[in-house]
């Protein structure tokens, strides 16, 4: 009997893909067979380590999403390396902690760039392509629990 979780074929962009809890994404994608490509601002190397020997194929994309800029290079990279792309796990997140009286302008919208905006964006864009070649595709969100609870130090 074949597995529930096969996901042979496919190809999976992971935001966030560089530690933490993108990085498990990644790694458990790849333990069911897609091929990776990671997104992160930071180096990929570990991850790329830990895909390959989960036995699959690791794309890594350097890219910002405090801005929108690097969308469609992204989408670009990981079809042109893969053929297509199925799945798209928005994942990557920030945080920036300081009293309310104290946050800044540019906190607000470096947390409400990387986790509101780049994640619409990023899903739109992933999206048309999607539809454009019959659908098929996967989009999931990630979120943290401060999204709905918020914190004394996160008013973000």
């Amino acid at each position: 009997m074949t597995s529930p979780f096969d996901l042979t074929g496919k190809t999976a962009i992971v935001t966030g893909a560089s530690s933490g809890i993108g990085q498990g994404i990644a790694v458990a994608l790849a333990a069911g067979g897609a091929r990776i490509a990671g997104v992160a601002r930071s180096a990929q190397h570990e991850t790329a380590a830990l895909v390959q020997q989960a036995g699959s194929d690791y794309l890594a994309i350097a890219a910002d999403l405090t801005s929108i800029e690097p969308v469609e290079r992204i989408l670009d990279e990981a079809i042109r390396w893969a053929g297509q792309a199925d799945i798209l796990i928005n994942n990557a997140g920030i945080i920036r902690r300081a009293d309310p009286v104290e946050f800044s302008e540019q906190d607000w919208d470096d947390v409400i760039n990387v986790d509101l905006k780049s994640v619409f964006f990023l899903a739109q864009a992933f999206a048309k392509r999607a539809l454009a070649r019959g659908g098929g595709a996967k989009i999931v969100n990630v979120a943290s629990v401060l999204a709905y609870v918020g914190g004394i130090r996160v008013p973000s």
